[in-house]
């Protein structure tokens, strides 16, 4: 064993998806606490910026000669984590994910599947490769039972496979001092109980754009609180999120309009009183911070994430109406208080599991 492994992680890194972000940063602090030692690579989008942000060496991810020479260098390769084997949003994604793997089985390096959320896998050739390859990887690691289900389904007989946690759970919120200087920057008053909004570009933005308005207004309307739309991917959020401000009535309605690290985030959604979030990491970053949360279902690793957390405040985004949402704020504010505490008595739990992944890494290692 070397006193100095080297590991190559791969995901959807570089892409400013703040998501996706804590997810990396997450999984380097547990590796870095447990060994600071270790030589921890990454393949990113934007390597200048993961270097500058997670103090890591990163490669361009779609410069192949590097990856080359970065996987023969490894002595452990870790895919993850995030919603990476899936074709709903490309075949071309799923595929450049697996053919990573397919370069680590080649030159017989360890693989390890790090909290990943699996499916939904549509395609019969995708399908097909991902068994072959998660049946060859060491460990596989799993962010939810849905997803055990999914690769049970597809017929995996990986025996190395444990249901974990997102890695975020281990991460801490920025203080609140930070976060008023934040509110101070973007000139939005903490005077009032505040409502968190978190929406993503999907199918018909126009629609969901007027749905999302419609229930600001009717919130502004009914209750005294001030209501914050919350980008987690730029400059996509900003922008779907600054039309929904253009066309509200109320003027209590604010935009986040500046980008901010993780732990910001999760600062500021901290104070929210409650929160309404499209995004899976919106309500991960909720749950870390006890927060409760409405989840607006995409895609099933929304729904998944709600049913580990024993939460039913949930709509699908295609069958949405503004009036069902605001009669499902009006039962989820009402009961806040109790969500708040089916909350609490999840986080802790999730948090060990969490914790979980990074051991499986040393067994790996042969620490």
């Amino acid at each position: 064993m070397k006193e100095n492994n080297h590991i190559l992680i791969s995901g959807y890194y570089g892409f400013d998806n703040s998501g996706d972000d804590a997810i990396l940063k997450a999984m380097i602090k547990d590796i870095k606490m447990t060994d600071e030692k270790l030589n921890i690579k990454v393949l990113s989008n934007n390597p200048l910026r993961t270097n500058e942000i997670y103090n890591v060496e990163s490669v361009n991810r779609f410069n192949y000669t590097e990856v080359i020479r970065a996987m023969k260098e490894t002595d452990l390769f870790i895919s993850g984590g995030g919603s990476l084997l899936q074709d709903v949003t490309s075949t071309r994604s799923i595929l450049y994910y697996l053919s990573l793997m397919g370069l680590a089985l080649f030159l017989k390096k360890p693989i390890m599947v790090y909290a990943n959320g699996i499916g939904p896998i549509n395609k019969k050739f995708n399908r097909l490769l991902t068994r072959t390859i998660l049946n060859k990887v060491d460990i596989i690691t799993l962010r939810d039972e849905g997803s055990r289900d999914y690769i049970r389904e597809m017929k995996v007989k990986n025996k190395d496979v444990f249901v974990t946690a997102d890695p975020v759970f281990t991460l801490q919120e920025a203080n609140e001092k930070r976060v008023n200087e934040i509110m101070d920057i973007e000139e939005i008053p903490t005077d009032k109980k505040m409502v968190g909004i978190a929406i993503r570009h999907w199918k018909d933005d126009d629609k969901l754009v007027r749905m999302i308005s419609k229930t600001v207004d009717k919130i502004a309307d009914d209750y005294d609180v001030n209501i914050v739309l919350v980008p987690m991917h730029f400059p996509e959020d900003v922008k779907i999120s600054n039309s929904v401000l253009n066309l509200v009535k109320t003027k209590r309605c604010y935009v986040l309009q500046n980008k901010y690290p993780v732990e910001e985030i999760m600062g500021i959604i901290k104070g929210m009183d409650l929160i309404i979030g499209m995004r899976l990491h919106t309500l991960i970053y909720a749950a870390t911070q006890e927060v409760p949360m409405i989840g607006l279902v995409y895609d099933p690793k929304i729904k998944g994430f709600l049913e580990e957390m024993r939460i039913n405040n949930w709509l699908y985004v295609d069958s949405l109406d503004e009036e069902n949402l605001f009669l499902l704020f009006q039962e989820a504010w009402n009961d806040r208080f109790k969500l708040r505490e089916a909350i609490v008595l999840n986080h802790d739990k999730f948090k060990d599991m969490a914790k979980v992944n990074v051991n499986k890494v040393f067994e790996i290692l042969g620490r």
